[in-house]
């Protein structure tokens, strides 16, 4: 709409006074910043004048600023989460006409502070804020350098936008800070009361253990105790059957050299019986021989006795003497048959001694074998004996040790029980 005015014409464009520009605060601080700033009413009566040459351009305005921060990926999740494009353009456009309105007012400083709020809350933080505003006022100089003013009147309202735009940014970098500082307190204390609440439920629960391990602890302390007694007495009982596995394989040696020597003795016995068996046979033969010759005698007896009764009276003496040999030939005879029923008995008898003391003999070799095998057993029972009192030894030093680090924990429980109940006294004072 302003197209047709003329180049010459825009060079007076300041000249014109406008109603309702100027100063309008109270607050003693923001009166401060104003004069530090160096901002007068002179200034807005400048930006005031420009304001027509804005309007129509404001668009560009906009885009200049979101363009910079609309590339950060985070940023346009959270304006979609808390707002839209489209509302933060229409309100950003009414903001930067206002800015060119000439009036700084409480209604002009509340907006400022909403927008605040506004990048606190959909999370624009000040590093984009200030890269963002910057190209916002790079588009505004822009803007004035196409407007071809006179080099003193565009210095001139160079300076006022510097001006405007410096108190902008401190007031909304104020309020930020200001709202961003609330915010942090109260997520402070959020994560405050969060951080006691949880610390608390820590604390009593780490209490309520450490109670429960103490318990547990002694309970663990007295029964390794009990297993140290146990084993000792486990070690000892274990001693004892080593001795008496000693003793009984060394009786057990006795025995089985006392069955050797019965052994031997029932080899050399079978011997000698045998030996009577067969002087029994030999004596067996004579007393054959012998009553061959008592029967031969008594039949010579008898043929002289014939003889003697032929010669009459001068056989008599001779008949005597053959009666006494026939006599003594018939007893010779009787006494051989008796000695020959003797020899016979005397044999039955050798016969069952040999074979009872073959029996003995399989009796002692099979005694001798279980022996050698109660001698092998004896030698692993020992063995194995003496193992286990090593390993009861090693054990029951482990459970010693056990009982060492049992005392350590339960020390240690005891001043974890401790700062537990300092934990939470401080907790409840936090």
């Amino acid at each position: 709409m302003f197209a047709f005015k003329k180049k010459e014409n825009q060079s007076f464009i300041l000249n014109e006074r406008f109603q309702n520009v100027g100063i309008f605060i109270k607050d003693p601080m923001l009166l401060l910043q104003v004069h530090l700033i160096g901002l007068t009413e002179e200034d807005l009566q400048t930006i005031r004048a420009v304001k027509p040459y804005i309007d129509p351009r404001v668009k560009e305005i906009v885009d200049a600023f979101y363009g910079t921060i609309g590339k950060i990926p985070e940023f346009q999740q959270m304006i979609e989460k808390y707002s839209s494009s489209e509302r933060l353009s229409h309100t950003l456009r009414h903001h930067v006409i206002e800015m060119f309105d000439g009036r700084i007012d409480e209604k002009y400083i509340e907006v400022r502070r909403r927008v605040a709020n506004k990048h606190v809350l959909i999370g624009l933080t000040t590093k984009w804020y200030l890269a963002s505003f910057q190209k916002l006022e790079g588009k505004i100089q822009e803007i004035v350098t196409d407007l071809h003013l006179p080099e003193a009147e565009q210095k001139k309202v160079f300076q006022a936008l510097r001006k405007v735009c410096n108190l902008e940014q401190q007031i909304v970098l104020d309020e930020y800070d200001r709202v961003a500082q609330s915010v942090a307190v109260q997520e402070q204390e959020k994560v405050r009361n969060e951080v006691k609440e949880i610390i608390g439920s820590i604390s009593v629960t780490l209490e309520e253990q450490s109670l429960d391990t103490n318990e547990a602890v002694a309970d663990l302390f007295t029964n390794t105790k009990s297993v140290n007694e146990l084993l000792q007495n486990s070690i000892q009982d274990a001693q004892e059957t080593r001795q008496a596995s000693s003793d009984g394989y060394r009786q057990l040696q006795n025995l089985s050299n006392q069955t050797k020597e019965i052994n031997d003795r029932t080899i050399k016995m079978t011997k000698m019986v045998q030996d009577l068996d067969h002087s029994s046979l030999e004596i067996q033969a004579v007393v054959e021989i012998v009553k061959d010759i008592a029967g031969q005698t008594n039949l010579l007896a008898l043929n002289s006795a014939i003889e003697a009764a032929r010669a009459g009276e001068h056989g008599k003496g001779f008949a005597v003497v053959a009666n006494e040999v026939r006599k003594l030939a018939d007893q010779t005879k009787q006494s051989v048959e008796k000695i020959a029923t003797l020899i016979g008995m005397s044999s039955e008898v050798t016969a069952e001694v040999i074979q009872s003391i073959h029996h003995i003999q399989d009796l002692v070799q099979n005694g001798l074998e279980q022996n050698e095998k109660s001698l092998e057993s004896f030698e692993k029972i020992s063995s194995t004996v003496v193992t286990t009192i090593s390993d009861f030894e090693s054990v029951g030093q482990q459970v010693e040790e056990l009982s060492h680090i049992v005392e350590k924990i339960g020390s240690t429980t005891e001043k974890l029980e401790e700062a537990a109940s300092k934990l939470k006294e401080t907790i409840g004072s936090f």
